[in-house]
């Protein structure tokens, strides 16, 4: 199997003078003239001028100079379109680009210049967070060719080498990891992932980084009244768990506030009895990619040190056909004391997200976010650019917005009240778990019933947690959304209370 270079990064506020070999990445921008001098900077200027590369987003165009002397400059122009447009997601993105060209030229060690943000720090922090980003590789099944052409050192070129640009560049490196640690995860074939496998990588995650971790077995779940959880995992061999995992920060009590983040854990979705078609099932290894990306959250935060306290609960399971399947019609009984008619089988994921937000109430959460790759209306609706926001707290979802803007990973708000009640209504139940289009709507108001009067924001994750092409930090495959919009709004928040 592949395993993974990890990048080196350093800082240095000058080019370095009479070497034989220098790979430079250098910004480019539509509307301004470009930020850089020296010795080859009117050969890169022409380039621009002649129309040959105009600095437009997500473009690159790679130079190659020898000088009298016979040393080699590569020059790696990255388009961030208008200056005045620069943010840290533009510049994300070209740190990603960078990285995969600079693999594809079989670069070792880059010299990105870094531009200005509002700080030097915020741009160190884009730039690295990127570049990281853009080192995952999801073939890590292929065998090991031990290809040297990776790359495997980042020099960022600053003003000043300060400790806002050193802990910034901590920062990003820390956020990236967890993503693509995350998208490790999601990637996994579910042969190799079921429940107790999943959890026992959360408790290895937990131990490294200081968290504290429990895993309910089938018969705690039973004993809690999980029935939605249960009645999914029931057509499985493999039994499901429900994986807990907290960060307590320094000098916090049980009084303090608690928030809770709330993931999907579906290690493998055949549909059950409702059966999916065969086409492209195989994606359905990724449908515990809510899960993922709230272990994912909670080992950045563990790190990361913010002063609020969190839980991340995920329930896991297997959706299987078989003998003992729960099957369409049945009723289930959930902790959150309502019951559940299972109208398809194939809505499972509605299911172990009560339980799981049920549970994050009785442990005391006074907010909750949960994600979960849960509907495929929500890819009608938006695409994969944007997820879909539900929430019953206008100022908790906006908070939730605003994180997910700041992270690079933007999400759009949807309806969620009783105008669509009768989606939800059932004959002989509480509610049933499937009513029809729109079902990202109805999906998210039965979530709805369990918060009640908790502030809770659901984060339908269907259309932007796997990739159906490469991107410029990503190849195809699961994308790791929601690691970063979870990790800002923990720390942002946390930061505000300093």
């Amino acid at each position: 199997m592949k395993h993974p270079i990890p990048l080196e990064i350093e800082t240095t506020i000058a080019f370095p003078a009479s070497v034989t070999r220098l790979d430079i990445a250098l910004c480019v921008f539509e509307d301004r003239t470009q930020p850089f001098s020296g010795e080859f900077s009117d050969l890169i200027r022409a380039a621009i001028a002649d129309g040959e590369f105009k600095g437009e987003v997500e473009t690159s165009l790679l130079i190659h100079v020898v000088d009298d002397n016979g040393a080699l400059r590569r020059f790696l122009l990255l388009g961030c379109g208008a200056f005045r447009d620069l943010t840290p997601q533009v510049l994300r993105h070209a740190a990603g680009l960078a990285v995969r060209e600079a693999n594809a030229a079989k670069i070792k060690h880059l010299h990105f210049l870094v531009p200005q943000l509002d700080t030097e720090a915020c741009g160190a922090d884009a730039v690295v967070e990127g570049a990281v980003l853009g080192t995952y590789d999801g073939g890590f099944y292929q065998s090991d060719d031990e290809d040297d052409s990776r790359l495997e050192q980042l020099t960022l070129i600053v003003t000043i080498e300060s400790d806002e640009v050193r802990a910034a560049i901590t920062r990003g490196r820390i956020v990236a990891e967890a993503a693509n640690w995350t998208r490790t995860l999601s990637d996994t074939p579910g042969r190799d992932l079921p429940p107790g496998e999943f959890a026992q990588r959360a408790a290895e995650m937990a131990q490294e980084f200081g968290l504290t971790t429990e895993s309910l077995n089938v018969d705690q779940i039973r004993e809690l009244g999980m029935g939605g959880l249960l009645g999914v995992g029931k057509g499985s061999d493999e039994p499901p768990a429900l994986i807990v995992i907290r960060y307590e920060p320094e000098g916090s009590s049980e009084g303090d506030e608690l928030w809770a983040l709330v993931g999907k854990g579906i290690t493998f979705d055949t549909g059950g009895i409702s059966l999916k078609h065969g086409l492209d099932m195989y994606e359905m290894k990724t449908d515990m990619a809510g899960g993922a990306a709230v272990l994912g959250a909670m080992r950045a935060i563990a790190q990361l040190k913010p002063k609020q306290r969190v839980v991340g609960i995920v329930p896991s399971a297997e959706n299987m056909p078989s003998g003992r399947a729960i099957k369409p019609g049945d009723i289930v009984n959930t902790l959150g004391g309502y019951t559940i008619e299972v109208v398809d089988t194939d809505a499972e994921g509605r299911l172990v997200l009560v339980d799981g937000i049920a549970y994050a109430k009785r442990l005391g959460a006074s907010r909750i976010v949960d994600l979960a790759t849960l509907t495929g209306s929500i890819i009608v609706a938006l695409g994969d650019h944007r997820t879909g926001l539900f929430g019953n707290d206008d100022e908790w979802a906006n908070q939730v917005i605003a994180a997910a803007e700041r992270a690079g990973e933007p999400v759009w708000r949807m309806p969620v009240n009783d105008d669509y009640k009768k989606r939800i209504e059932s004959d002989i139940a509480d509610f049933k778990n499937y009513g029809g289009r729109p079902d990202a709507t109805g999906a998210a108001l039965l979530l709805s019933k369990f918060a009640k009067d908790t502030p809770w924001v659901h984060l339908d994750i269907a259309g932007t947690s796997w990739y159906d092409e490469p991107r410029t930090y990503a190849p195809k495959g699961s994308s790791g959304t929601g690691v970063r919009t979870l990790v800002e709004l923990v720390c942002h928040q946390s930061d505000d209370k300093t």
